[in-house]
């Protein structure tokens, strides 16, 4: 008991305690660190209702789902690529790491710096030819491009790690016996790699996708949110209702929301990856 009891007092200490007072804080009247008076479910239909969260959710599903496919994609990419154990494979893999070893605020500021209107690449590119006035970060589109970039290009390797792990993982000898049936190599692709991947997709992708929907640092450190509120996810929102405008109650409520629908997120992708069912 007594090798358990640190880990025990730990979890207590930062996940009960912390998740107790932000469900205590959501039914309460909470401003500027003051607690009010019990107002039952009122924080939780403010925050629903509101306009600001209900963009929040929109803009969220937008910049998770497709950081996830562009992060996915290029992991799998580079997995398969870097997969044997060469000399320049091994080298690639260490510089492919070095985006996730810089850790996610000096990214977002190294890019927001690369990117920015005065001495970036827009400068570089456009200024030749007279069109130095275009802002990446002004415009709602470019500027969840460079959002959704800036995920792929830190994440990429996180994705890549996990699925080589599940390649090696893979008996050459199942590959072997497929070539020596005429598979080509799409056909080994999509009838051997991907179904024996299936629990390393399933990491990835759970891992990936609750990265990407509870992620703040990307968002407030490139875009801050804008162009008018088109960058803001959930997690800015949340931030910004507790840390701008003070409303404890609503932003633990609308934290709470978000618990709830991340684990109720992981059920359904664990549900849809269960033994026996076949990867869609």
């Amino acid at each position: 008991m007594r090798l358990v009891a640190p880990a025990l007092l730990i979890e207590f200490l930062f996940v009960f305690l912390p998740l107790t007072l932000g469900v205590y804080y959501s039914v309460h009247t909470v401003r500027y660190f003051q607690v009010g008076a019990f107002i039952g479910l009122d924080n939780y239909v403010g925050v629903l209702t509101s306009p600001a969260v209900r963009n929040s959710f929109v803009v969220t599903a937008i910049f998770a789902l497709g950081s996830l496919i562009l992060t996915f994609t290029v992991g799998l990419a580079l997995a398969l690529h870097l997969e044997r154990d060469g000399r320049m494979q091994v080298f690639m893999r260490a510089v492919v790491l070095v985006p996730y070893i810089i850790s996610m605020l000096v990214g977002s500021l190294l890019l927001r710096w690369v990117l920015s209107q005065d001495s970036g690449v827009p400068q570089a590119v456009l200024g030749p030819f007279g069109s130095s006035g275009f802002s990446i970060f002004a415009n709602s589109t470019s500027a969840m491009g460079a959002l959704t970039y800036n995920a792929m290009w830190r994440d990429a390797a996180f994705a890549m790690i996990l699925l080589l792990a599940g390649l090696k993982s893979i008996p050459l000898e199942l590959y072997a016996a497929a070539r020596v049936d005429g598979a080509s190599a799409w056909y080994r692709f999509r009838r051997l790699t991907l179904p024996l991947l299936k629990t390393p997709i399933l990491i990835t992708i759970v891992r990936l996708l609750m990265h990407f929907i509870n992620s703040l640092t990307f968002q407030l450190i490139l875009t801050g949110g804008g162009p008018a509120n088109t960058t803001e996810t959930i997690a800015l929102r949340t931030f910004r209702l507790g840390f701008e405008d003070y409303a404890l109650g609503r932003a633990n409520a609308l934290s709470f929301v978000m618990f709830i629908f991340n684990v109720i997120l992981i059920s359904v992708l664990i549900h849809l990856f269960k033994p026996g069912e076949k990867l869609r």
